[in-house]
């Protein structure tokens, strides 16, 4: 019982106050970071297919859920172009979110080897809430109904990628329309607000077989203070990695995988800081990923 008070009190909490947190929260984003940033569509020689599901807070009923699959790809005379979509899926309590999203990016040649990409993506998505298994202790309370309710959103990300084989840096934003959300009885869930990505990292050789890649990323909106991940992978002849990675005030993180051939799998644990310690046993997140073959130069689109 006690378990259930602390996530309901938690899903309102992300409900009425929710100018904070919206978007699904990833661990192994350093693997895919087009999730985060539509300016890496089509940055890579290959086109990644990866797909990520993440348990939340283990031990804590109806805490978050998240999958996702996404695959992007360049294009076009010299790759200049590029495309690529995910569809996601993110359940927290009764509150439930599925998506898909379509991008597009264009890149700029720095230097030989640096290129600046430019993205943008459009989505839509449905927000459902759930209130069958809610307990209501005001039965006269218009707000619940005791259905589930439904509400489809459209949006936009944007987000800029600066990236060479040594090091990237980038900027996104995302849910950039910021509309209602409006479900069928007329409840108001939250206003969806934008959320601000920064991120910056250098891969250097630690000697014949090993490198080293440190990195950080920001996150932010308008109505919270920003979180801070502080990263460090380690490569052995690139196809092994261990990464570790601190998040301020919510979790340390411990990272592995491994690729074979065109096939990736990676395993990330979250050990939580903040005060669900007492409650969950940590957090668990699994990826998937297939590299399908080079991609080849087209006749531009235009």
């Amino acid at each position: 019982m006690k378990r259930i008070y602390i996530i309901i009190i938690a899903v309102f909490a992300l409900i009425q106050v929710s100018e904070a947190q919206q978007q699904p929260l990833y661990s192994q984003y350093m693997l895919n970071s087009f999730l985060l940033n539509p300016g890496i569509t089509g940055t890579e020689e290959i086109i990644p297919i990866r797909l990520t599901a993440r348990q939340q807070w283990t031990g804590i009923d109806g805490a978050p859920q998240t999958q996702a699959i996404s695959a992007h790809s360049a294009l076009g005379r010299s790759k200049e172009m590029g495309v690529g979509g995910f569809i996601y899926n993110d359940k927290f309590g009764p509150i439930g979110r599925t998506g898909i999203m379509g991008t597009y990016s264009y890149k700029i040649r720095i230097k030989s080897d640096t290129k600046l990409s430019f993205g943008l993506s459009l989505s839509a998505f449905q927000y459902k809430m759930d209130e069958t298994n809610i307990n209501i202790i005001d039965e006269s309370d218009v707000v619940f109904t005791g259905s589930t309710e439904t509400s489809i959103v459209p949006d936009a990300n944007f987000g800029a990628y600066l990236y060479n084989p040594k090091y990237f840096a980038g900027f996104s934003s995302t849910q950039l329309f910021q509309f209602q959300i409006k479900l069928d009885g007329s409840t108001n869930l939250s206003k969806i607000v934008r959320h601000y990505y920064v991120t910056a990292g250098y891969r250097f050789k630690a000697g014949e077989s090993f490198e080293i890649e440190p990195s950080f990323l920001v996150k932010t909106t308008a109505y919270n203070m920003p979180q801070l991940d502080l990263n460090a992978r380690f490569f052995y002849k690139k196809n092994y990695w261990l990464a570790f990675s601190y998040r301020t005030e919510d979790a340390v993180i411990a990272m592995l995988g491994l690729k074979v051939d065109k096939y990736y799998i990676g395993y990330a644990f979250d050990y939580t800081l903040s005060n669900l310690i007492n409650y969950s046993s940590g957090s668990h997140e699994i990826m998937l990923g297939i590299d399908l073959g080079k991609v080849e130069e087209t006749k531009s689109l235009f």
